[in-house]
């Protein structure tokens, strides 16, 4: 019995964990070239992202991305170099963009009881129902990540990665947001032909 209580919080806990994520990652590539030749990488443009949100564009952020992209790519096995010398360019941009939700809710009740159960069907107002509308702003990151060909410049692969940002401010969870979604993005590449 104790076990499977064990087994039923580990459930519930990774069902709850997972429900919470939000992150949606997709990735494009060219799939006529030869991803199995690739073995020494180099930033396009230092790593600097471009665009003017400042947001996105301070150090702080920038040394986030480029720690996880280059966290990620050397457990692959791949070893930063010279740009001269590099197989493939790095490169990755950012954006934060404000959405609106807007929720409505027919609860079906009037202010005697139970709308629906009394509720003249040519009636459209008044005793019908009551509808509740709710609009919330929030905002929604996306994190790209650009491999491309050295000698040609050419994109060779793209992941992107877009989630629903939270509010918190903590250095440490800002972190280990940045490193997941970096995880989750470059989880796609190589692509497996």
């Amino acid at each position: 019995m104790r076990r499977f209580a064990s087994f039923a919080c580990v459930l519930t806990l990774l069902f709850v964990c997972g429900a919470c994520s939000t992150l949606s990652v997709n990735a494009d590539y060219d799939p006529a070239y030869d991803f199995t030749k690739l073995k020494t990488y180099a930033w396009l443009d230092d790593g600097k992202a471009p665009g003017s949100d400042v947001r996105i564009n301070n150090d702080l952020v920038i040394d986030r991305v480029r720690g996880a992209v280059e966290r990620n790519l050397a457990a692959k096995g791949y070893v930063k170099s010279e740009a001269t010398s590099a197989d493939f360019l790095v490169s990755w941009l950012g954006a934060i963009d404000s959405k609106l939700q807007v929720d409505t809710i027919d609860h079906f009740y009037s202010p005697y009881g139970y709308g629906a159960l009394g509720r003249d069907p040519f009636m459209t107002t008044g005793m019908g129902g009551m509808r509740r509308t709710t609009a919330r702003e929030y905002e929604v990151g996306t994190l790209i990540v650009d491999i491309l060909d050295h000698e040609q410049h050419k994109l060779i692969w793209r992941g992107t990665g877009v989630d629903r940002l939270g509010g918190n401010d903590d250095p440490k969870e800002v972190t280990r947001n940045i490193n997941n979604a970096i995880d989750a993005i470059l989880g796609g590449f190589p692509p497996v032909p």
